[in-house]
């Protein structure tokens, strides 16, 4: 990024570091690094992110600002525009998690309720063996299961949703249910428009919770992009 200054640099750093920000911490670090307040200098602010973005193009990656659609935060981080959520896991999680993972949006996603989660039950229950066979249905192949899925247990699965939530791919809701985390909100995206989520008039986000529809954007100052 060689258009960019050390703060530019310094921001986009403390994201790939830290993981993603709350709008609190990331405007706080904004502040520090440019002796500008975000709510006053909203262009500048603005204008800073857009610079940001110019150069990370090049490498397919985004600094994005997405809404926690449980409690509402906004949240930056720097997601990858190419990769699908397979790739994004594979740096650190197995075949079986990474299909797991896999399978536990697309039952949150697809939850009639418009709750946008599932019962902690209902993700250990979930059936890879399903999700593989309809994934190979849906390419015309034949259906094959690996041993490693076929043999991924009860155990491993309670403790894979416990990384998925401790690393920000998966959340545990405040009644204990499993929803998606923020990064799986910041990441997930194009996924998410793609398998018909309803998104938003305002900020065309994918409202996996029915309520976000109706209640998240009437604050504008949130659709930064």
């Amino acid at each position: 990024m060689p258009n960019l200054s050390w703060r530019h640099h310094a921001l986009v750093q403390a994201l790939l570091s830290r993981g993603p920000m709350s709008e609190t911490k990331f405007h706080s670090l904004f502040h520090a690094l440019t002796k500008k307040d975000p709510a006053s200098h909203k262009q500048l602010f603005n204008e800073c992110l857009l610079a940001i973005n110019k150069e990370l193009a090049y490498v397919q990656f985004e600094l994005r600002a997405c809404r926690n659609q449980y409690d509402g935060e906004v949240c930056y981080g720097v997601v990858n525009n190419v990769a699908d959520e397979q790739a994004k896991l594979g740096t650190k999680y197995s075949v079986p998690q990474i299909t797991f993972y896999k399978s536990v949006v697309e039952a949150i996603a697809n939850d009639v309720t418009g709750q946008g989660c599932i019962s902690n039950i209902s993700a250990l229950y979930i059936q890879l063996e399903c999700q593989l066979a309809i994934g190979s249905q849906s390419q015309g192949g034949p259906s094959t299961i690996p041993p490693a899925i076929r043999n991924f247990t009860m155990s491993q699965k309670e403790k894979t949703l416990e990384e998925l939530v401790k690393d920000g791919w998966l959340c545990s809701t405040s009644d204990g249910n499993i929803g998606l985390g923020v990064r799986s909100f910041l990441d997930l995206r194009s996924w998410l428009r793609m398998n018909d989520v309803p998104t938003c008039d305002i900020c065309n986000e994918a409202g996996v919770k029915s309520t976000y529809l109706l209640l998240s954007c009437y604050n504008l100052s949130y659709c930064h992009f």
